[in-house]
C-alpha cells in the first residue's frame, strides 16, 4: 500500500528510499485496510483457477497473497526491498511461497520477458510513480489481449476531515518545512478514466469505494501516520527525533482540541479503475 499524502520536494515518494524507511510499520498498520480494497479490486476482475497475474507496486503483498489464497498465480514486483522482504515472509508464513514469484524492480521498466498476463493489479501503487504514463504503458504491454488492468487511487485527503486536520496540525506543528497541501494523483473519476484510456484501454469503469480506518483516539492516528505513512516518516527522518518529539506534542495537542474525545472511524474513499487491453 501505499497512500496519496502530502509530499516533500520533488517526490521522494517516487523512491525506494521513503518505502523501505516504513516497511515493517505500513506493514502492520495499513496493509490490513488496503486489504478491503484489494479485495474490491480482485472482484472486478473475475479469474479463473490458476490465472497469472502481475501485482505492480506490491508492496507487502496485500494483494498477492489475497490472490494466490484463490489459487492465482502471482508475480509480485516492488522497487522496495524492504516490502518486498515483507512479502515474502508473509508469503512463507502463510504457505503460499509456491504460488507468489516476487521480485524488486522498476514498475515504469518491467522485465522484457514478462507478457501474457490475465490481469494486472496496482494497489494504490501507481499513483507515486514518476511517470505514470509509462508505468500504464508497461502494464499494457505486458497485458494478454483481452485482459484486465485495475488499479486505485485515494480521493482527495481534504475531502477526508480527520486526515485533513492531520495535516494542517503537521504545518502549523512544523511551519519552517514548508509543506505545501498537494493534488491527489489520479484523484478523480475523470482523471481515472482519462489516465486508462490514453494507455490504450478500452471499456474503461472507475468505480468508488471507501472503508474505515478505525482509531482508538486522535493521539493514535497521529502515531500510526507518524509511523508508518512515508511522506511523514520522511519529514520525522529529515527533521531529527529531537525536533520530531516537539512537532509531536504540539500537533496532538492541536489535534486533540479540535476533535470528539474518543474512537475515530476514519471513512477513506477510494478510486478503482479497470480497462481491458483490446483483443
Amino acid at each position: 500500500m501505499t497512500m496519496s499524502l502530502p509530499r516533500l520536494a520533488t517526490s521522494p515518494l517516487a523512491l525506494p528510499h521513503a518505502w523501505d524507511l516504513v516497511a515493517t510499520d505500513y506493514t502492520r498498520d495499513f496493509s490490513p485496510h488496503c486489504a478491503d480494497y484489494a479485495v474490491d479490486a480482485l472482484e472486478l476482475a473475475p479469474l479463473a483457477h490458476g490465472a497469472r497475474v502481475l501485482d505492480v507496486a506490491a508492496g507487502p503483498g496485500t494483494l498477492s497473497l489475497l490472490a494466490a489464497k484463490q489459487g492465482l498465480s502471482v508475480t509480485a514486483l516492488d522497487f522496495s526491498r524492504d516490502m518486498i522482504a515483507q512479502l515474502e515472509a508473509r508469503a512463507a508464513h502463510a504457505g503460499l511461497s509456491h504460488r507468489i514469484d516476487a521480485r524488486t524492480g522498476d514498475g515504469q521498466a518491467l522485465p522484457r520477458g514478462m507478457a501474457d498476463f490475465d490481469a494486472v493489479f496496482s494497489i494504490f501503487g501507481l499513483i507515486f510513480f514518476a511517470d505514470r504514463a509509462r508505468g500504464l504503458s508497461e502494464m499494457y504491454r505486458v497485458l494478454a489481449p483481452g485482459g484486465r488492468v485495475i488499479i486505485t487511487s485515494w480521493a482527495p485527503f481534504e475531502a477526508v476531515p480527520a486526515l485533513r486536520m492531520l495535516f494542517a496540525a503537521l504545518r502549523h506543528a512544523a511551519p519552517e518545512l514548508g509543506i505545501p497541501p498537494a493534488p491527489a494523483p489520479l484523484g478523480s473519476v475523470d482523471e481515472m478514466r482519462e489516465a486508462l484510456l490514453s494507455a490504450g484501454f478500452e471499456d474503461v469503469r472507475v468505480h468508488t469505494r471507501a472503508h474505515d480506518l478505525q482509531f482508538s483516539s486522535v493521539s493514535e492516528l497521529w502515531s500510526v501516520f507518524a509511523r508508518s505513512a512515508a511522506p511523514i516518516a520522511l519529514v520525522r527522518e529529515r527533521v531529527g527525533e529531537k525536533r520530531w518529539l516537539e512537532i509531536s506534542s504540539e500537533a496532538v495537542a492541536e489535534l486533540e482540541a479540535l476533535s470528539v474525545k474518543g474512537p475515530l472511524a476514519v471513512l477513506m474513499p477510494a478510486y478503482l479503475g479497470v480497462g481491458i487491453r483490446p483483443a
